[in-house]
C-alpha cells in the first residue's frame, strides 16, 4: 500500500484534451495551471482529498471497498456516478459501475501520476510534492 499523504502540485498532463472530448466535457474544466494542488490525508484505507484548481475546490472522503458518488465526475459531467476504490498492488484505483472506466493514482519515482481511462481513452496528470 502506497502512502499518498501530503500536498501535491500539478506539473503537466498528457492527452487530457482527447479525454475531455471523449467525455464530452469542456477542456477548460480540467485545471492546467501549476497552481493546481491536491492535498491527500490518508489513514490506512481512509482518504480525504481536497483538489484546488481552475477557481474551484473539490473535497472528497472515501474508504477502500465502499462505493461513493465521485464529486469530480458530478462537477465535470453533472452525473452522479458511483465509484468503488480499491488497491491494485500499490496503486489506488477508483473504478466505475461497469468496472471498465477508472482513475488510478500511483507513485512513479517522486511523482504522483493520476491516470484516467474512459472507454479506452487514457489521459494522465502528473504531480510533484509541494
Amino acid at each position: 500500500m502506497a502512502d499518498f499523504s501530503g500536498k501535491w502540485v500539478f506539473d503537466h498532463a498528457e492527452n487530457m484534451e482527447t479525454l475531455a472530448d471523449k467525455l464530452k466535457i469542456d477542456p477548460a474544466k480540467i485545471p492546467k495551471d501549476r497552481s493546481s494542488t491536491v492535498e491527500i490525508s490518508q489513514n490506512g484505507d481512509n482518504f480525504h482529498i481536497v483538489s484546488v484548481g481552475g477557481g474551484r475546490t473539490r473535497d472528497m472522503n472515501f474508504t477502500i471497498g465502499k462505493s461513493f458518488v465521485d464529486p469530480d465526475i458530478l462537477e465535470l459531467r453533472s452525473k452522479e456516478i458511483q465509484v468503488t476504490p480499491s488497491w491494485n498492488g500499490s496503486k489506488l484505483v477508483l473504478t466505475g459501475p461497469k468496472g471498465t472506466n477508472s482513475a488510478t493514482r500511483e507513485m512513479v519515482g517522486s511523482q504522483m501520476v493520476v491516470t484516467f481511462n474512459w472507454e479506452g481513452v487514457v489521459g494522465k496528470r502528473f504531480f510533484n510534492r509541494a
